[in-house]
């Protein structure tokens, strides 16, 4: 009886170690992937939708080196004016809760982001305009 307590602690003891907690995943790698823009407000505004300013916006972080910096491809369609492809790179900040983007051709925007499962927000003041972007992972 004593070794099979013995075997049961060290069994035990086993799958307690190699059970890995994905809480162990940080923000910036949650990051990563391919979004699908749901809403996108400014100042409080709703901007997207079949009728209204922006139709669909898609945004592709590919992954980041140790620095922190990523390859971004961002599709944005218009109601009037047709398609927007901005491509370019990111930055996270060190703490993982900024993100800062740099299109090729464009001034550097920098948003407060979170993930929570499969949905991301980006918020920020840009050009004065408060910004928040939400987004489901594809």
């Amino acid at each position: 009886m004593r070794t099979m307590k013995i075997v049961g602690l060290g069994l035990w003891l086993v799958l307690m170690i190699a059970c890995k907690d994905d809480d162990d995943v940080s923000q910036c790698d949650l990051l990563e992937g391919t979004w699908q823009t749901e809403s996108w407000k400014e100042d409080g505004e709703e901007f997207f939708g079949d009728t209204l300013f922006i139709t669909s916006s898609e945004m592709t972080f590919h992954p980041a080196d140790t620095s922190g910096k990523g390859n971004l491809n961002w599709d944005i369609t218009y109601l009037i004016g047709g398609t927007e492809n901005i491509i370019g790179s990111y930055q996270l900040d060190e703490s993982c809760e900024e993100v800062t983007l740099k299109p090729k051709d464009g001034i550097p925007s920098t948003y407060a982001f979170t993930v929570s499962g499969d949905e991301l927000t980006l918020s920020g003041n840009i050009n004065n305009v408060e910004m928040e972007i939400q987004l489901r992972k594809e």
